[in-house]
């Protein structure tokens, strides 16, 4: 039987330990931070600041001391950070295990590991020590977890706690014989509709625990219902990648692909509460700043908008098909034998190197060389022209300048003002030989539609001479270009979390991979939320399945599941009201008596949503270019909801939603609301 009064006891001798920790610690610091401003002092003295070549080689010698100390201070200053916040909440379960080797032992898991100084022994471990599997198991006896390059391992889990401590008192201990459930679940469970994501470290069950471990060497694919933790997930699985291989990947080497602009900032949060710091994130569509400039390029929204007005969406529908991937891949595979395509290249009207003289440089003088190695080699080709052309250039231009009457500078600046003229206007053949602008991707692309479908051709190249690029054109373009040009690639990129992957097609998904060559994957989907009007789940692989949900209460996740027909999620959420029909009018006024900073009113798409803001004017109207998460009454189209979580969500025009058609969308939308759910019907 748990004590709490027991609990409490050893939470104050774990305080008082990381008390004297953190005073030893800063007592070491402000030594050591003297000491370092005195060194750097010195060095200053004795080698002074006109640096002689002596001098030089002495510096060198003192610096790399300097520098270590400096990364030994910042670390150490890292640690009394960590130490202040784990007196709030030290820890927030413990298990006690028993094998053969040890006797019996009671481990606390908390977000740090925390060691005794004097006897070296771990007060708390690290959530993500193999060992901590053994409190995420999540059942009594017998337990399997896996130790990095050791192996399987078992141990006998006698007793499993959770502990719930906020600003470093006990609240409450709870005896967990089975899972984090029904009380327990729900204490530790934070509404995160209040605030952005927070991390579930606390709350982890065991399919998830399963999820967050599994080995970094192979792509992962989770789907799940709303609110079965998936994203999550992923930010725990970051964390516990970067703690498994610390020394050799940091959080510059991952990347989040969000569903959209708004979602990075949603999810900052997550890393920084588990310690490590917050990697980057960016939406696919933002992969365009990889093409050619000069492009006006469609985004997902805008996108989505246009294809539920669109009266052939056919073209899209080839464009995001295994169809258009497998003809990408067959037609490259011929290009070191013909169909490459090549710009000519002008300084003003002046031909500076045509098509023709490209081609037969590729095909001719380097036929015999892999065709990345003959784009290299046209580049040295150009170069000495490029250089011999702009000296030219300088040169008259020069001379030009200094023809003119009137004094308007010496020689010297008259010399320069000529080369900052020149290297301006020619910067353009600069880029078009370094970035290798000379290849035609457009026209190669334009080749391989031709043999698929005429008319999707005809409308594309007429796009593509207005300059503007769809968002289904992004993909393949972004993906000819690295197949090609060997160009854009991003190999330090060592993992990708990859969410909502159902609404990206096998050619958006292999432009990623492209991009970034040496990144495994966790993916992240449900086949069912699906915003998009024309798009069909394309999922394929095998995949770890989800069938908890912990968001909603069970009234709400009821709801959403009688709308596709699901009969396999299980809803571990709380009870609560009933959904709620309303009219328009008794939604404005239960909006108005609202006192919440979690509230979504869903519109059916951008220009509802701006017919609607203008009668409610307490509330924040999101627009597509949104890139920061807003807290309080916020209105939207419903394809901008997906992803995010809300307190209250109304669905505005409910009643003109077709039952059938919409059912995704709808089930989507729904499932945003944590604990209220109102469907409006259309104004009068």
């Amino acid at each position: 039987m748990v004590s709490k009064k027991q609990e409490a006891r050893h939470l104050e001798g774990v305080k008082s330990l990381i008390d004297i920790i953190h005073n030893e610690l800063s007592g070491e610091l402000e030594k050591t931070t003297g000491e370092l401003i005195e060194e750097r002092r010195f060095a200053l003295e004795e080698l002074g600041t006109e640096i002689s070549d002596d001098a030089q080689i002495e510096y060198s010698q003192v610096l790399p001391s300097l520098k270590f100390q400096e990364e030994l201070q910042v670390s150490r200053q890292d640690v009394k950070h960590s130490l202040g916040k784990m007196k709030d909440r030290p820890y927030f379960g413990a298990v006690t295990i028993a094998d053969d080797d040890d006797g019996t032992e009671k481990l606390y898991i908390g977000l740090n590991s925390l060691k005794d100084p004097s006897t070296r022994d771990l007060i708390i471990y690290d959530w993500r020590t193999p060992i901590a599997s053994a409190y995420y198991a999540n059942h009594l006896g017998n337990v399997d977890y896996e130790v990095p390059t050791v192996g399987m391992q078992s141990v006998d889990v006698k007793e499993r706690i959770q502990l719930v401590i906020e600003d470093g008192r006990l609240l409450d201990v709870f005896d967990s014989e089975l899972y984090i459930g029904d009380d327990a679940l729900q204490h530790l469970l934070v509404d995160t509709a209040k605030d952005k994501m927070k991390s579930i470290v606390t709350t982890i069950q065991a399919d998830q625990n399963r999820i967050i471990r599994q080995n970094s060497a192979q792509d992962v694919l989770v789907l799940g219902p709303p609110g079965s933790g998936k994203t999550s997930i992923a930010m725990q699985r970051i964390a516990y990648l970067l703690y498994l291989h610390r020394h050799k990947m940091n959080a510059e080497h991952m990347l989040f692909i969000t569903p959209n602009e708004m979602f990075g900032d949603y999810i900052a949060e997550v890393l920084p509460e588990l310690g490590e710091a917050s990697i980057n994130a960016l939406p696919f569509y933002r992969l365009h700043d990889k093409l050619r400039r000069g492009y006006e390029f469609e985004t997902l929204f805008q996108h989505i908008e246009r294809m539920r007005t669109a009266s052939d969406t056919s073209a899209y529908q080839l464009k995001s098909s295994p169809r258009l991937l497998d003809a990408i891949n067959r037609h490259v595979s011929h290009l070191a034998e013909r169909g490459i395509k090549f710009r000519t290249i002008k300084i003003k009207d002046e031909y500076f190197a045509t098509s023709e003289e490209l081609t037969e440089l590729f095909y001719g003088k380097f036929k015999d060389s892999p065709i990345d190695t003959r784009l290299k080699k046209m580049q040295v080709e150009l170069w000495p022209r490029y250089e011999a052309v702009l000296h030219k250039a300088i040169k008259e231009r020069a001379k030009a300048l200094k023809r003119v009457p009137s004094y308007i500078g010496t020689d010297e600046e008259l010399e320069r003002q000529a080369k900052n003229e020149k290297t301006k206007q020619f910067r353009i053949v600069r880029n078009y030989i370094q970035r290798l602008e000379f290849v035609n991707v457009e026209k190669i692309y334009l080749d391989i539609l031709q043999k698929l479908d005429k008319a999707v051709r005809q409308t594309t190249l007429e796009s593509l001479r207005e300059r503007k690029l769809n968002y289904e054109d992004i993909a393949p373009l972004l993906l000819l270009t690295i197949k090609v040009k060997g160009l854009q690639r991003e190999p330090k990129i060592q993992h990708l979390i990859i969410d909502e992957v159902q609404d990206y097609s096998p050619v958006q998904l292999a432009a990623i991979s492209a991009v970034f060559p040496n990144a495994r994957k966790t993916m992240l989907g449900d086949r069912h939320q699906l915003v998009h009007p024309v798009i069909s789940s394309q999922l394929k692989g095998e995949a770890i399945e989800l069938t908890k949900s912990y968001r909603s209460t069970v009234e709400i996740t009821d709801f959403t599941k009688s709308l596709i027909g699901n009969t396999i999620t299980q809803s571990i959420g709380v009870h609560g009201d009933p959904v709620v029909q309303l009219s328009y009018s008794e939604f404005k006024e239960k909006l108005r008596q609202l006192d919440s900073d979690s509230v979504a009113i869903i519109a059916r798409d951008a220009a509802h949503a701006a017919e609607v803001a203008e009668e409610l004017p307490d509330v924040t109207l999101l627009s597509h270019d949104q890139y920061t998460f807003t807290k309080g009454k916020i209105l939207m189209p419903n394809y901008m909801s997906k992803g995010f979580e809300f307190t209250h969500v109304f669905i505005l025009d409910y009643d003109l939603y077709d039952a059938d058609k919409d059912r995704y969308l709808l089930y989507t939308v729904a499932s945003r609301a944590t604990r209220h759910l109102y469907l409006v019907e259309a104004e009068q």
